[in-house]
Parts: C-alpha cells; structure tokens; sequence
C-alpha cells in the first residue's frame, strides 16, 4: 500500500509531525512526503493511505491546504470521481492531523481543522482512522508560548510529542496490516 504524508506548515510545527509519521509510514509502506504549494498537483487516489496535516489558522487549514483540497474536490466532481453519499472505497484509508499554539484555548477549537480534512478524504470515498492534533509554539511570541491555557509551549512539538506521533503511526500501520501486505 502506497502512503502519502501530504501537509502544509507556516513556523516549522507541522512539518516536524508530517516528517515524524513519514520516518515511521516508510518502515510499512511505500511513503511519499510532501509539502504542498500553489503548484502541488497530485493524485489523492493514487495512495492507500493518506495522512493530510495542517497548522490550525483561524479553526480551520492554511489558505494554501484549503485551496489544495477546494482544486482536488472541483477536479475530481468534474470527472465523476465524488459521488453522491460518498461511498467508502475498499482500501482507502486516512488520517487527519495537525498542530495549534500560541492564543489557542485546546485542542476543542483546533478539531474543525482537523473536521475539514476529515470531510475532503470522507467525500473522496476514504475511510478516516484518526484525528491527531498536536501542540506547537508559536514562533515568535514568547509570551504567547508561556502565559496561556495550555501552559509553557516553548519548543513543542517535543521529542515526547514526536515519539506519540510515531506510536500513534506505528498503531494505524499495525491497525492496517492485512491491507498493507
């Protein structure tokens, strides 16, 4: 099964994570990472297994992710691909991740990113596994990374949280080993 680490990240946070899922995915599967931009074009439906990852903005993805995933819905509608009730399609599987900091109050306001991209993979036919969701510092903004709700944020995400990132990995992998071999 091919997978695809395919995210966006503005400070460095969710690249970590997305670097973090594709060190482990590449020990199971055939792994792919890749950073989009405003040329990034790929086939989603290419991959197995996707896990799709972004920096919470505003509750929601990067601009750059949301017009990633709006081009790909119209692409894909265009050529019938998106069907009504969006029927699962065997083998396809996702997982949603992402990284929030600095004036955020948990990560109950950072779920609609993660929702957003659930709803985008969902639509696609694929089956969505996991939401993760992952502290980040807010870079530049020391005070914002030491004073607020969720404590001292200072260089998050951390080798603990990096090392979640790879059991939680390793456990989609494991979850999914009848389909990867």
């Amino acid at each position: 099964m091919n997978s695809l680490v395919l995210f966006d990240s503005l400070s460095g946070n969710t690249e970590k994570v997305a670097k973090a899922i594709y060190d482990t995915a590449t020990i199971g599967t055939a792994s792919h990472l890749l950073k989009i931009d405003k040329e990034t074009n790929i086939n989603i439906y290419d991959y197995g297994l996707i896990f799709i990852g972004s920096p919470v903005i505003d509750w929601l993805p990067t601009k750059t992710m949301m017009d990633f995933v709006k081009g790909k819905m119209k692409e894909y509608n265009g050529k019938g691909l998106i069907k009504p009730s969006s029927p699962i399609i065997p083998g396809k599987f996702g997982v949603c991740f992402g990284t929030f900091g600095g004036p955020h109050i948990g990560k109950r306001e950072a779920q609609p990113m993660t929702m957003w991209l659930r709803s985008f993979l969902e639509h696609l036919g694929y089956i969505v596994l996991d939401e993760w969701l992952f502290v980040g510092e807010f870079k530049n903004r020391e005070n914002l990374n030491k004073a607020g709700r969720m404590g001292n944020i200072a260089e998050r995400p951390n080798a603990a949280d990096l090392a979640t990132v790879q059991g939680q990995t390793e456990g989609i992998l494991a979850s999914l080993q009848d389909w990867i071999a």
